[in-house]
């Protein structure tokens, strides 16, 4: 008789090719994709975040190894940081004095965070990290070229992209482009120091062409500000304290070339913000168009907030109501105060200002660790975006950022260790030097 498994498989309807079995590590490589294709569409498209965002953490918290899950985030700093902030929300919503809707749109905002841990154990292996990285970068690239096209009158201003001519984005609003081109200028230019001589050229070009398109083109002040930010500290890790000379002669220059040139975005961007602060100095409610006299009417309603509930807070997603009842009839509300420091402080008193200022501190503390320069400069770049961004901006609740925040956080400081000595000059290689 024959053996029925064997005639099975030798039967013509079997094929002649057999499938292999769909093995853990194959399942894990699946993941891994997605989260490579999170790095290409952060940038891009908020539907396609979200859904690969629900599966990434889906497969984590389906996947079982709770064991080793929780040992590997107890040796990683920045994973644990990331669980201690997530858990801070949940105890703030104990005793949350918002409703419902506030308090679940606040925990799944809070979701991001557990992205660092997640990506963690898909991205140990060097080469998934540099997918990742490059799947962003070649994003920013792509809006990078859109962006000029657009500003340049080349590309019309059209349905599938948000800007025109006069704000010149193409994916995001201008305050979350300027944000993300700043940090992959300064990843291209620390790509530039460690590239040959060829694709050197090519980075420092990519480089100016960012600066530009922030500086110039795109009207978003906190991108600015964090690229200045970002370039002081760029010539301070090179150059030490002639670092520290260069970027105050560079920063004198640029002040007078802005001053000098009525025409440049940055000038007009400075004027504006001048005007908006006399005209809320003068004591005249701001309209929505003035951005500065919202922010700083937002940041005085707040303080009174913090005041009156310095320890614990309102509570997860409690920061509306709490600015409802003592911004009072006839003024602009708002969902949040524009910076997250004063966010984390509102919904969870002297406690959450100091767990996310440790967040930040761990990893600045953290990227020392990482393997090579290149991922430690990375990393504290990524840790001065930030910082910078959430005192002008709620950037952990804002979808892009946040979720910005979290992607290359996991990526980064999935290589870290504690016995670690970093390599010299090690690149990321499918940055675009490569």
């Amino acid at each position: 008789m024959p053996d029925p498994v064997n005639s099975a498989a030798d039967s013509p309807l079997s094929g002649a090719r057999r499938w292999p079995p769909i093995t853990r590590e194959r399942a894990e490589d699946v993941v891994r994709w997605a989260a490579v294709l999170l790095g290409c569409s952060i940038p891009v498209s908020t539907a396609a975040d979200n859904v690969l965002f629900a599966f990434i953490l889906l497969c984590w918290i389906v996947g079982g190894g709770y064991p080793a899950k929780w040992a590997a985030i107890r040796r990683n700093p920045a994973a644990l940081a990331a669980l201690v902030l997530f858990a801070l929300h949940l105890i703030g919503a104990l005793y949350t004095i918002g409703d419902g809707h506030d308090l679940r749109e606040a925990l799944v905002k809070s979701l991001r965070l557990l992205l660092i841990p997640a990506l963690m154990p898909l991205l140990r292996e060097a080469q998934w990290r540099e997918r990742g990285l490059a799947a962003f970068l070649g994003s920013m690239l792509v809006t990078l070229g859109l962006s000029y096209l657009l500003w340049l009158g080349v590309l019309p201003a059209n349905t599938w992209l948000v800007g025109s001519q006069v704000d010149p984005v193409a994916f995001k609003g201008h305050i979350t482009h300027n944000v993300l081109m700043a940090f992959a200028a300064f990843l291209f230019a620390e790509a530039a120091l460690i590239a040959n001589a060829g694709r050197r050229l090519a980075l420092v070009a990519l480089c100016a062409a960012a600066a530009v398109n922030v500086l110039v083109m795109v009207p978003g002040r906190t991108g600015m500000v964090v690229l200045l930010v970002l370039f002081t500290y760029f010539l301070y890790r090179h150059l030490r304290a002639k670092g520290i000379v260069l970027a105050i002669a560079a920063l004198g220059a640029l002040a007078v070339t802005v001053a000098a040139s009525p025409d440049i975005m940055l000038h007009k961007r400075v004027a504006l913000a001048k005007d908006e602060f006399q005209q809320w100095r003068s004591g005249v409610l701001p309209e929505s168009t003035n951005s500065v006299g919202l922010r700083l009417e937002f940041l005085h309603h707040t303080l009174e907030i913090i005041h009156d509930h310095p320890m614990l807070g309102v509570g997860t997603g409690g920061f509306a109501k709490a600015y409802a009842d003592r911004a009072g009839k006839g003024a602009a509300l708002t969902r949040n105060p524009h910076n997250e420091f004063l966010l984390y402080t509102v919904q969870f008193g002297i406690a959450g200002f100091a767990l996310l200022v440790g967040i930040f501190g761990m990893q600045w503390w953290a990227a020392a660790r990482l393997p090579g320069h290149f991922e430690q400069a990375a990393a504290r770049g990524l840790v001065l975006t930030l910082m910078v961004a959430s005192a002008l901006s709620s950037t952990l609740v804002d979808h892009t950022e946040g979720l910005f925040f979290a992607y290359i956080s996991g990526l980064l400081f999935a290589s870290y260790s504690n016995h670690v000595r970093p390599r010299p000059d090690r690149l990321l290689p499918a940055t675009p030097c490569r």
